[in-house]
C-alpha cells in the first residue's frame, strides 16, 4: 500500500474535469452547507460519515471543487482518529491523502489543503507504522512548510504544531529532534494558546527531556481548563485533549482533580 501511494505522489496524475464544468451553483452551495453542518455536530453518531457523503456529492457535480476536497481530508482525519482498526484508518488517512494532493493540484495556495495534506500524511504514517512509512516524511515536510508560508496562523499555529510532532515523532537517526520539537511547539502555544493540543503535545516533548515541572504546569493548565473556555470551534477535540492530558499526568503523578 506505501508502495502504491508513494507511486501516486510521484505521479500526480488525476482525471480532474476541465476548468468551467460546474454544476449549478446554487445545489453544490447546498450541498457544501450540508456538509458543513454535519461536520460541526461530528461528535454526534453519524455526523461525520454526513459530511463525507455531502463533500462527495458535491465532487460528483463540481470535479474541480477544492473547499469540497479539503474538506473532505479533514473529515476523513476525523473519522480515521474514531474508527476501529488499524485497515479501516489507514484506508481513511490514504482516501484523505489522495482528496488532498488534487485540492494542490488545482490550487497550490491553498494553506487548508497544505495543511490537511500534511496531516493526512501524519495519521498515515502513524497507522501504518513510522519506520514503515519514513518515505512519506519529505512530504509532510514540504507540505507543511507550504502552509506555514502560507498562514503559519491557520489551525491555531497547527503547522508549527504538526511541524513539532514529526520532530518528536521521528526516531533521532531519521531525523527527530527534540529541541527543534519543543521551538516549534512553543511556536505553536504562542500563536494558538486556546488550542489545548498544543500544550499537550508540547507536554510530551518535556516529559520526554525530564522537565517534568513544566509539563505538569501545562498539563495542569489542560485539565483545569473549565467547559466555558474551552475553544468553540474546536469543542470535541478540546474535551479529548483533556482526557489525554489526564492520562499523562496518572503516569506521572497521582491523580489531583
Amino acid at each position: 500500500m506505501l508502495r502504491t501511494l508513494a507511486a501516486v505522489i510521484v505521479t500526480a496524475s488525476f482525471a480532474l474535469a476541465a476548468p468551467g464544468a460546474r454544476a449549478d451553483d446554487k445545489f453544490v452551495q447546498m450541498l457544501m452547507k450540508k456538509g458543513d453542518s454535519s461536520f460541526a455536530h461530528r461528535a454526534t453518531k453519524g455526523n461525520g460519515e454526513a459530511a463525507r457523503q455531502s463533500y462527495e456529492k458535491v465532487l460528483a457535480v463540481d470535479a474541480n471543487n477544492v473547499d469540497a476536497r479539503w474538506k473532505l481530508g479533514m473529515t476523513l482525519y476525523w473519522l480515521g482518529t474514531h474508527t476501529n482498526g488499524r485497515e479501516k484508518e489507514m484506508e481513511l488517512f490514504e482516501t484523505g491523502i489522495r482528496y488532498c494532493q488534487e485540492a494542490v493540484k488545482l490550487k497550490d495556495d491553498c494553506v487548508q489543503c497544505h495543511f490537511w495534506l500534511a496531516v493526512s500524511y501524519g495519521k498515515y504514517g502513524e497507522a501504518k507504522g513510522i519506520l514503515q512509512s519514513l518515505g512519506l516524511v519529505p512530504f509532510m515536510q514540504e507540505a507543511l512548510e507550504k502552509s506555514r508560508k502560507l498562514d503559519e496562523k491557520y489551525e491555531w499555529g497547527g503547522p508549527y504544531r504538526v511541524l513539532g510532532r514529526l520532530y518528536f515523532k521521528l526516531p533521532a537517526m531519521k531525523g527527530g529532534d527534540n529541541k527543534k520539537a519543543i521551538e516549534y511547539l512553543k511556536k505553536a502555544v504562542e500563536i494558538g494558546p486556546t488550542h489545548l493540543m498544543n500544550h499537550r503535545f508540547l507536554a510530551e516533548v518535556l516529559l520526554a527531556e525530564g522537565k517534568k515541572d513544566e509539563a505538569k504546569a501545562l498539563l495542569k493548565e489542560i485539565i483545569d481548563t473549565p467547559e466555558t473556555k474551552l475553544l468553540k470551534a474546536k469543542y470535541p477535540e478540546m474535551k479529548e485533549e483533556q482526557e489525554e492530558a489526564k492520562k499523562l499526568w496518572l503516569k506521572e503523578w497521582e491523580k489531583y482533580w
